[in-house]
């Protein structure tokens, strides 16, 4: 029979196996547990909603069929010992070009070996799906590493300096004074470190009379899920500081979802308003959530700006 969530395994491919793989061992679904399961809730909601139009779901529960249907299409991941030579991850690497392989590969090159009855393949499926991806493991300290299951110190160490080699490439680039003339060009210099982080952030960029940006982003202040203080006195500070002609500002969202909220739009006003009186215009206010999602609220409200 035809799966509901068949096209989407191509379509959106984390998402859908990150829900499967939380969904399928559960003899009911219920949305609490699938997002203690670490399914996002909206992805949670869709997903149900679809397997219950679909008839895979009877009173919450499974329909017998349609769960062996998902368990065969899924294909769980097989130990490396049992893949061909030519797809296991560091033969592909050298084949093909490491950029071939997927973030379960590439983890697995780190990992080197599984743990317990665990393929190192499998291992890395699981570490991606509990903490939602790479930008979840990227946002792990090395104790919190060290906390999941089946990783030691060692693995845990050198996992979290891959992703500070990351961090540190980025900042090396980031001496070439970007230009940021775009908000897509503001995402790709604070999203990677943004949109990883469990509490809002303010940062403020600071720009030359080309669109540059000079230094490095400045943070402004630092909240907790509920959100930060952005007052316009540290903001400009730090962006007359650094000799800037316009600036840009940037936070993020933990939920994920980059909508702006009515707080994001009375902070942009305010901003605007203060940039004026002292000949410092605010450019954009980028609102960053995960996913590569963003908003910038001078596309999306450019009244806000006049």
């Amino acid at each position: 029979m035809p799966l509901a969530l068949a096209s989407l395994l191509t379509l959106r491919p984390e998402p859908t196996r990150r829900f499967l793989h939380a969904a399928l061992p559960l003899e009911r679904l219920a949305l609490d547990a699938l997002t203690a399961a670490g399914v996002p809730h909206y992805d949670g909601a869709e997903f149900l909603r679809r397997l219950e139009s679909a008839g895979e779901l009877a009173a919450g529960a499974w329909v017998a069929e349609a769960r062996t249907a998902y368990l065969a299409l899924l294909d769980p991941p097989r130990r490396l010992d049992r893949l061909p030579e030519q797809e296991r991850p560091r033969e592909k690497a050298l084949r093909s070009g490491i950029e071939t392989l997927g973030d379960d590969e590439l983890l697995a090159l780190l990992l080197r070996t599984g743990g317990g009855s665990e393929g190192v393949l499998e291992f890395a499926r699981r570490l991606l799906t509990e903490h939602d991806g790479l930008p979840g493991l990227a946002g792990l300290d090395v104790g919190e590493l060290c906390a999941a299951h089946g990783l030691g110190p060692a693995k845990a160490a050198e996992i979290a300096a891959a992703f500070e080699l990351g961090r540190r490439l980025r900042l090396a680039r980031r001496r070439e004074r970007p230009n940021l003339r775009t908000p897509e060009e503001v995402v790709a210099v604070l999203g990677p470190d943004l949109c990883a982080l469990r509490h809002e952030e303010l940062w403020c960029l600071p720009l030359d009379p080309h669109s540059r940006l000079i230094g490095e982003p400045r943070q402004v202040s630092r909240g907790d899920v509920d959100g930060t203080d952005a007052g316009p006195r540290a903001f400009f500070r730090l962006a007359l500081a650094a000799g800037a002609t316009s600036c840009i500002a940037v936070h993020n969202h933990p939920s994920g979802d980059a909508t702006p909220s009515a707080a994001d739009r009375a902070v942009t006003q305010r901003l605007v308003a203060a940039g004026r009186t002292i000949d410092l215009a605010l450019v954009d206010h980028v609102v960053i959530g995960d996913g590569g999602r963003f908003t910038s609220l001078r596309r999306a409200d450019p009244g806000l700006f006049r």
